[in-house]
């Protein structure tokens, strides 16, 4: 038996000093910097989009539902903010790290589908105990701050607080934090953490990312409150499209032996046959049922030296949870409840012109809202996906001839010229107190 006393994994952060940090810590997001863009010859963006049909009501059952996809083309842009931005909690400190980001989209035409605007943050290496020389660790975005003589005089400390005292450590459940203003009038707040494969580091790592097995059912445009089996309607293991795709509604039949009640046009198949049946604006079968085979197949014939995975939630689990905020015609008619979002920054071998072998830049996401509005024959709210997939290179690294012209914003410029002042950058200067 030994009398060494167990050692806590909670070690405790450096004490914070004036002036410290003096520049951010992006993590991961410092990849993002800059502006990415889809280009000529390479894929474009998709998304699928079910929304509620004119002349129905909240109310409506069945919830008739109109279906719309269609490629796009996408300008994000990506701004790292050289200010850490200080979160106050008593015992312990974060700084955060912030990404602006501002994306435009347009279709086919030209026309203008999409724009929004709001922030990544970096919230710190959610790992204990910490160590000196982590990844993440300098400059540092996590402090304590114990009780001092001068704070417990300055904030009234006594007789609840001693100097010298401190509570527990702080650790971040999750390293990235998302918060983004969607102009139809819903606001959204994601958390989640991010996973680094490298051939070099972690030799058995995939040699690809792994955007989903065929017909998997959390990337489906078709959710399980929508009454379709993937198993049972979708044909395992093929692209081919089910021989009941081809039958007219009235002859559909979801499954032997079904009551005839809810066979023919009352069948979910005769419900959801537009979305297998739907080719429009470059959308079709199977990218209408699964968009993310979009960036796998154009992935086959790419050579990955490595590629971190971002993942975020508005739900988990457990713990704090993130969030969806609607304005109230958003919540009554077309509810947004949840949104998942999975971001692969990749390093891809290309060839260069003269044929030698160049490293550049890949984003590729996925992004899945579910909307809820109307009911099923159960009397159970329908839940329903709208799916993002797009796979975007940084503007340097497309040839000239390559690149499609800038998107800009309508927006309103200023009646009469107004002569700005000079400006002049301000910088954060952190005071231990």
């Amino acid at each position: 038996m030994t009398s060494k006393t167990p050692q806590s994994s909670v070690r405790p952060y450096p004490e914070l000093k004036d002036n410290e940090p003096t520049v951010p810590q992006f993590g991961v997001l410092d990849k993002l910097h800059g502006t990415w863009v889809n280009w000529k010859g390479g894929p474009k963006g998709l998304h699928t989009t079910p929304m509620p049909s004119p002349g129905t009501s909240s109310e409506t059952v069945f919830g008739v539902f109109h279906f719309k996809s269609q490629q796009y083309r996408e300008q994000l842009t990506f701004t790292k903010v050289n200010a850490p931005v200080r979160n106050r909690a008593g015992s312990n400190e974060q700084f955060n790290g912030p990404v602006k980001y501002e994306t435009a989209i347009i279709d086919n035409d030209g026309d203008l589908q999409h724009f929004e605007n709001g922030m990544y943050l970096w919230l710190g290496d959610n790992t204990m105990p910490w160590e000196e020389n982590g990844q993440y660790q300098n400059p540092r975005t996590m402090f304590s701050r114990p009780s001092t003589v001068e704070t417990v005089a300055e904030d009234g400390g006594v007789p609840v607080i001693d100097p010298g005292e401190q509570g527990p450590q702080f650790v971040p459940p999750h390293s990235i934090s998302r918060s983004g203003v969607i102009p139809h009038g819903t606001t959204i707040h994601l958390t989640g953490s991010v996973t680094n494969f490298d051939k070099e580091k972690t030799p058995d790592a995939p040699e690809k990312p792994e955007i989903a097995k065929l017909w998997e059912q959390p990337y489906l445009s078709i959710s399980p409150t929508m009454g379709i089996d993937p198993e049972r309607d979708l044909i395992p293991g093929s692209l081919k499209k089910p021989f009941w795709t081809n039958l007219p509604r009235d002859e559909q039949r979801d499954y032997p032996g079904q009551p005839e009640a809810h066979q023919g046009v009352n069948s979910a198949r005769a419900y959801f046959l537009n979305i297998f049946n739907y080719d429009k604006y470059g959308a079709k079968f199977p990218y209408t049922v699964q968009p993310n085979l979009l960036l796998s197949e154009f992935n086959e014939a790419l050579n990955f030296k490595s590629y971190d995975l971002i993942e975020l939630d508005s739900q988990h689990d457990t713990g704090v949870q993130g969030a969806t905020v609607n304005n109230v015609m958003i919540e009554r008619y077309c509810r947004v409840v949840r949104m998942r979002h999975r971001m692969w920054l990749e390093q891809i071998i290309i060839q260069d012109e003269t044929g030698k072998d160049k490293i550049i830049d890949q984003l590729q996401y996925e992004q899945i809202v579910d909307f809820e509005f109307m009911f099923g024959a159960s009397g159970e709210t329908t839940q329903w996906p709208h799916i993002q997939v797009n796979t975007l290179r940084r503007l340097e690294d497309i040839p000239e001839n390559e690149r499609y012209d800038a998107i800009e914003l309508p927006e309103e410029e200023e009646e009469e010229p107004v002569t700005k002042p000079k400006s002049q950058v301000h910088h954060m200067n952190h005071k231990a107190k």
